[in-house]
């Protein structure tokens, strides 16, 4: 994504001159951490003289380049906080040694994990677990700082697997899976409260510019007294300029829904509000989908403001979804909805109650085949309503004779979902995957 890049190029650039030399090797050190073996009157510093406990692998004095290695088959309650920075060039590695089961961290009602620091890397976990007792109640990974990476992790139990605070910036999501981060966070009868369920996010996002690619996302639904069934893979509220692409998301109640904050009286709580997300060569799929995105405007048809809105700039292409439950609704973008707001192109969007709906000041899209429900949306440029043709053992690939295959006329992705050339075969497709 051209906005990412350029703010990570900018961002070494401007600190280049004020990063200090690579340490060598022999003033790298790195770390150990055993809960059946460990002890943490030891070194720490070979896997004999491990430690123990997350509290004292928290402080632990992590310097740039410096590695906290956790012993596979081991299993902590408790929050592991990564406080310390690295740097560009030289970043805190957390990551899993010897044989067996990944390390386990679970049982903490805040964050499992916390990355405080800036520029930390965490690689081949397991974060919480898919059941009451011991779950990661609230965040499986939090993250505070920027530039920070999470890759090649299992997470799940959470309300929100992971959570990117409005304080982090460049933060990269990239070839984990997510499993079953199905627990609310707030669960309320309707006699309290008939608006304030909330939880089963496989990534909460309300920072800015991460990279979020290559997941796996399931099972990000549970009951709600107030929806009847609530979460999301992808929840982007408050954040700006995140890109999403190539993920795999099966039985999530929603894949994405994207919201700010302002009050009755219009006064905001999101300064910098939110705008600029861009989704592209994502499969949403699954009997349990209800939604594959919802985004909105400023003011409702009721005349009153949308506190959640107006997210600005969304733009959702060559993405692919196949929705058969009843309540499924595709594509939605409501409360005075403009092109200002969203953008809609070449993308499969098939559902059962209604594959589009926007309101009639929307006609930014075009090249998109639907099929399914109602089509409540202003016709576009090139949109097709046909049955797409999907393959019914090899979700969501395209059969011969689909309408998408060529339908496409611009190259916004070198690969496709499943790692295909772009246009390797003479054609651009609508969709997340090439034919």
């Amino acid at each position: 994504m051209t906005s990412y890049a350029a703010g990570v190029a900018a961002l070494a650039l401007a600190f280049a001159g004020a990063v200090a030399a690579p340490a060598s090797a022999d003033d790298i050190d790195t770390y150990y951490l055993d809960s059946v073996h460990g002890n943490d009157s030891a070194a720490g510093d070979s896997p004999a003289t491990a430690w123990k406990t997350l509290a004292k692998a928290s402080t632990a004095d992590l310097e740039p380049g410096e590695k906290l290695m956790l012993s596979r088959g081991s299993t902590w309650s408790g929050q592991l906080a990564i406080t310390k920075s690295g740097e560009a060039d030289n970043p805190i590695v957390v990551d899993a040694y010897g044989t067996g089961a990944r390390p386990v961290l679970k049982d903490d009602i805040e964050a499992c994990l916390y990355l405080g620091g800036d520029h930390i890397e965490v690689y081949n976990l397991q974060i919480g677990v898919d059941q009451d007792q011991g779950r990661c109640s609230w965040a499986g990974i939090k993250v505070g700082g920027s530039n920070n990476v999470i890759e090649q992790n299992y997470i799940t139990g959470a309300a929100a697997g992971v959570y990117i605070e409005t304080s982090a910036r460049y933060t990269s999501v990239t070839s984990n899976e997510f499993v079953n981060n199905n627990f609310m966070s707030k669960l309320t009868p309707q006699e309290e409260n008939d608006n304030d369920d909330s939880g089963a996010f496989a990534m909460l996002v309300q920072g800015d510019d991460s990279n979020i690619g290559w997941n796996t996302i399931t099972g990000s639904v549970a009951f709600s007294y107030d929806y009847e069934f609530d979460g999301a893979a992808v929840e982007i509220f408050m954040g700006s300029r995140n890109y999403v692409h190539h993920n795999l998301a099966l039985d999530n109640d929603t894949f994405t829904e994207l919201g700010t904050s302002r009050n009755d009286d219009g006064s905001t709580n999101d300064p910098d509000g939110t705008s600029g997300n861009v989704f592209e060569y994502n499969g949403i799929y699954g009997d349990r989908t209800r939604s594959g995105i919802v985004t909105r405007g400023p003011v409702k048809d009721d005349g009153e403001i949308e506190t959640n809105g107006p997210v600005f700039g969304t733009v959702f292409r060559n993405n692919s979804m196949n929705l058969p439950n009843p309540d499924a609704e595709g594509v939605v973008c409501y409360a005075s909805c403009t092109n200002a707001h969203f953008k809609l192109s070449q993308n499969i969007v098939v559902a059962a109650k209604k594959s589009a709906y926007a309101d009639s000041t929307f006609t930014a899209n075009d090249h998109n085949v639907f099929y399914g429900g109602q089509y409540q949306m202003t016709a576009g440029t090139a949109n097709v309503r046909r049955d797409p043709k999907f393959d019914p053992s090899r979700p969501l690939r395209l059969l011969s004779g689909s309408p998408a295959i060529g339908l496409g006329v611009k190259k916004f992705n070198p690969v496709d979902l499943g790692g295909a050339t772009v246009g390797g075969n003479g054609t651009i497709e609508a969709g997340a995957y090439e034919y």
